[in-house]
């Protein structure tokens, strides 16, 4: 016997969203976290992440407006306000514009999505707050959103509970033993759980969780520093005063920010640089990281009093949050490659909200809910794949004709990505 259809380790919005989907379909669901909810420790944690449908990659861009859907509707169904309607703003430098904006360009126009495009006087004069010359260019998006990232976790988790599922937190994950095909067991310091399968999503400690299975997975965790800039004249870089979130693209890197929403007259500016560390210690970084930490601080500050002389140039405060990457950057959606009862997503960081609970979720769920269910049927799920660019080519390979009613009957939201096994 079991207690639980599914035991999910990790309550970030991987974790949850998995949980979610599992406990809104009946099935007996528990999610285990390690620290006391809500805490600053993982890869979902912050105030704000941008949406938007604007990609290089046309796989990307079509998998965002149902993404986005589904978020409307967690909004909807939760009475929980966390999606800011903002708009989105993308520039490059003249030298970088063929290989940025223009693809996430082309990309709008063939799905038809609304865009404006702007020089860089233009973008002055719509956007007073930025300074730019004519090597600028510009489009704006204004489909484009701001999700609150804390209040989206807690409309997960107010969903699960409503649909019956479990939350457990600070119990940490000691030892994970699979017993069979249909039966794992978790143990924490409080206690021993049993389910029919597993789905670890750990985020930073996923590397750790699996080595409990003997399994060297190949992720790293790594630290990355927030940058919040005092606004000179209040309000000026607000959601409010529809200043949107951005990205800047130049030569070598890029700048993300998002308006003042979460810190009132704080707008978030980021230059992201990924410092290896080991999650349990991430206050601890060899000392070439922290130099070059430095040195892109630095440089950020330049960039500030260039582009944005409406802004203190030095940083009013600064975050620092865990992230989970991986050697080719694609993130990992798979069965364990001995026990087709344990799952396991990571590597996800930076498309967690954006497209986390659309091609990571999906997947991550399809796989259990078929240990679940079909775990007695001639089902073709390979093993060792891990998540490509192409969603749609990835579900048509796992989606066979047998398959194929299932899904569709128990996720009909994603039933027009289901496609023909090739």
């Amino acid at each position: 016997m079991y207690d639980y259809d599914v035991i999910v380790v990790g309550a970030g919005v991987i974790g949850l969203s998995t949980a979610y989907y599992l406990s809104k379909q009946g099935h007996k669901t528990l999610v285990l976290e390690q620290f006391p909810i809500p805490n600053a420790r993982g890869s979902s944690y912050g105030h704000s992440r941008l949406g938007k449908i604007s990609h290089r990659l046309w796989a990307m861009s079509e998998l965002t407006p149902e993404s986005l859907a589904m978020w409307r509707q967690l909004q909807k169904d939760s009475k929980i306000p966390f999606l800011v309607n903002t708009g989105h703003l993308s520039m490059a430098e003249d030298s970088v514009k063929h290989k940025t904006l223009d693809p996430i360009m082309q990309n709008l126009f063939k799905r038809g999505i609304e865009c404006h495009y702007y020089n860089g006087n233009e973008i002055m004069k719509k956007f007073p707050g930025i300074k730019c010359d004519e090597d600028f260019h510009g489009f704006y998006e204004p489909n484009g959103i701001v999700l609150k990232a804390d209040k989206c976790l807690l409309a997960l988790r107010n969903e699960i509970l409503r649909y019956g599922g479990e939350i457990h937190d600070e119990e940490k994950v000691l030892k994970i033993q699979r017993i069979s095909d249909s039966l794992v067991t978790i143990s924490t310091y409080k206690c021993t759980y049993s389910a029919k399968s597993t789905v670890l999503a750990c985020g930073p400690w996923a590397k750790k969780s699996l080595a409990l299975l003997g399994t060297d997975l190949p992720t790293q965790a790594v630290r990355v520093i927030a940058y919040y800039w005092k606004e000179k004249k209040p309000g000026m870089f607000s959601a409010s005063n529809s200043f949107p979130p951005f990205m800047i693209y130049f030569s070598h890197y890029h700048l993300y920010s998002t308006p003042s929403i979460e810190y009132p007259g704080l707008i978030k500016i980021c230059y992201h640089y990924r410092s290896p560390v080991d999650p349990d210690r991430p206050a601890v970084v060899q000392e070439e990281d922290e130099v070059c930490e430095q040195k892109r601080a630095t440089f950020l500050k330049s960039l500030i009093q260039k582009h944005f002389p409406n802004l203190e140039p030095v940083p009013a405060m600064t975050e620092t949050y865990l992230q989970t990457i991986t050697p080719n950057v694609v993130p990992i959606v798979d069965r364990h490659p001995k026990y087709k009862n344990v799952v396991v997503g990571a590597g996800c960081s930076g498309t967690l909200f954006k497209w986390g609970r659309h091609y990571n979720i999906f997947i991550i769920i399809f796989i259990a809910v078929n240990v679940l269910v079909c775990c007695n049927a001639h089902v073709s799920i390979g093993y060792g794949f891990t998540i490509a660019m192409s969603f749609g080519k990835i579900l048509g390979h796992l989606a066979t004709t047998d398959e194929r009613p299932y899904l569709q009957n128990h996720f009909p939201f994603q039933s027009n990505l289901v496609k023909p096994a090739l």
